[in-house]
């Protein structure tokens, strides 16, 4: 779900505008609560740089990053995207998954745009 403050940043990126931020990481978490929209963090948000994008077939943009074997064990329950100011401006609850100290994971954040 877009969150009410990243609201703003889509309204500009689409618009053309210069304030608009693209979306430069992405962050996982261990906190399983409803998205609300209000959400301005995750529990114990791991942030990665996004490092590719796809356009994929059905409105569909997927962003992908990466966990490092060194960044902490976890059980990750939620993923978002942060903005270049440091915004969260969307947010999911996922099924539980274990991040395992000193593995690698790719990690992909799907979005739909309708």
């Amino acid at each position: 779900m877009i969150l009410n403050a990243g609201i703003p940043n889509v309204i500009d990126l689409l618009r053309g505008d210069a304030a608009g931020k693209k979306v430069a990481k992405l962050v996982v978490g261990t906190g399983n609560s409803p998205v609300t929209g209000t959400e301005t963090s995750l529990t114990g948000q791991v942030a990665k740089d996004v490092l590719s994008t796809n356009l994929i077939t059905g409105g569909y943009v997927q962003f992908n990053s990466e966990l490092t074997a060194g960044d902490p064990a976890m059980v990750i329950q939620e993923m978002g995207l942060l903005n270049d100011a440091g915004v969260l401006i969307h947010r999911r609850v996922i099924a539980p998954m274990n991040k395992v100290a000193g593995v690698t994971y790719s990690i992909n954040y799907k979005i739909r745009v309708q």
